[in-house]
């Protein structure tokens, strides 16, 4: 519901911060119009959606810049509201002043996101789209771009939609069986239904599943390589990077902090960590280096434990996917169960690791497929799982439909505040709280 803070003017800035050729300032908000009107006394009539020459004027009706005026009249604007965009020179001091006296004239300064939020409360757009729009301003690359997309282009809502027929048909199956206890109804025997609950979870828990790769486009992915000193990390990690970036040395523990570089890896950003090797640290800096290194290691999306086969290794405990790579493939080593066996020397089997690492990087469902866009979408997908596999299991043990329609229930809400629907105050906080001010 619409609040008194929703019926404010607001601005901000929508351009980058910094200096500029040009920036670009939004104002939302009942009665924007003739705010600016007494910002830029002068020039054309105003027409709607038509771009106009101006003169902004201080507080002493003295110039402040010239600037070019966009009004758009709600609804039919981002937020739904009425609408004005300033493009100004891009100097910040212009920027700042220009704020400053709109602030004087009664508008105030916008929160993070609250132009989308206005726009969300106004109906222009949904949760999973305004989850998409922070997508696409936070993608590090144009990959990430595209997999954000998918959130504004109909095919999540498309599935949702799918998902939420099917739960209300579940639920119209359960409640005819509690209208009409004993009868056979000609529909789903209980067998039938348990397995079409089952299959529906799985359905929705493989959606979830496409959060991983998303994320993974969006904010780049995380591959740290791992394993005892001297085993040829820091050279693999150069040779993945395309750069001399770590020190190679004969010498043990030359690797005393991790040292992390972004490349573009097949239009997707990676970061490659290489971490200090493991061995019974010789000082306090080369524990917390150790320490960090393996704090990195379980934070990252892959890890590559490196070895050398012909030395013992150390056993290591991490986390899944852990990738085994065995180096000095050019020299007679023992055999070992490595995924991947290299040379740093030769570079044999670096292009079959590259291979692989481009496949695993960008493993992602078919084009065309629906993708889940954040956290709390894959989360609530997840709680909707649990839900549906609740009522199956009612069904199973014999508690009877009753127990199963409540669940089918709960999962019909979890659903629905996907899009947006009965979503308390504080989570729409935290979201917006991500968006730059100005969006």
């Amino acid at each position: 519901m619409p609040t008194a803070q929703d019926e404010d003017i607001i601005v901000a800035r929508a351009s980058p911060a910094g200096r500029g050729a040009i920036a670009l300032l939004r104002l939302s908000g009942p009665g924007v119009l003739g705010l600016v009107q007494r910002l830029c006394p002068s020039g054309p009539a105003w027409r709607a959606r038509r771009a106009a020459l101006r003169q902004a004027l201080d507080a002493n009706r003295q110039p402040l810049d010239d600037l070019l005026c966009v009004w758009m009249p709600g609804p039919r604007s981002y937020t739904g509201e009425d609408v004005v965009e300033l493009s100004c020179h891009g100097n910040p001091a212009i920027v700042d002043a220009l704020v400053d006296r709109c602030v004087s004239l009664g508008a105030r300064p916008a929160g993070p996101g609250e132009f989308t939020r206005r726009a969300l409360l106004a109906g222009r757009l949904d949760l999973v789209e305004a989850e998409a729009v922070d997508g696409l301003i936070r993608a590090r690359s144009l990959v990430g771009v595209q997999a954000a997309r998918a959130g504004l282009d109909g095919r999540l809502q498309q599935a949702l939609d799918g998902a939420r027929e099917r739960l209300l048909d579940f639920g119209a199956e359960l409640e005819a069986r509690l209208d009409h206890p004993g009868e056979d109804l000609g529909e789903l025997s209980d067998t039938a239904l348990i397995e079409s609950l089952d299959a529906f979870a799985a359905d929705v828990r493989r959606l979830a599943g496409t959060w991983t790769h998303t994320r993974r486009r969006i904010e780049g992915a995380v591959v740290a390589l791992v394993g005892s000193v001297n085993a040829g990390k820091s050279s693999l990690f150069n040779h993945l990077v395309g750069a001399r970036r770590a020190l190679v040395s004969d010498q043990p523990g030359t690797t005393r902090d991790a040292v992390e570089r972004t490349v573009d890896w097949d239009g997707l950003q990676v970061t490659f960590v290489d971490t200090a090797g493991r061995r019974a640290a010789s000082g306090e800096i080369e524990a917390a280096g150790i320490a960090l290194g393996q704090a990195l290691a379980e934070s990252a999306d892959l890890r590559l434990h490196v070895f050398d086969p012909r030395r013992p290794s150390n056993a290591f405990s991490l986390p899944e996917p852990t990738w085994q790579v065995a180096t000095h493939a050019d020299c007679e080593a023992r055999p070992s169960a490595a995924h991947h066996h290299v040379s740093n020397i030769t570079e044999a089997g670096l292009a079959d690791l590259r291979a692989a690492l481009s496949e695993w990087l960008g493993a992602v469902d078919p084009a065309g497929s629906a993708l889940v866009g954040s956290q709390r979408q894959h989360d609530l997908l997840l709680r909707v799982v649990d839900h549906v596999e609740r009522a199956g299991e009612a069904m199973v043990v014999g508690v009877g439909p009753v127990v199963a329609a409540e669940e089918v229930v709960y999962a019909l809400e979890r659903l629905g505040s996907l899009a947006g629907q009965n979503v308390r105050e504080d989570v729409l906080d935290r979201l917006f709280s991500r968006f730059c001010v100005g969006k």
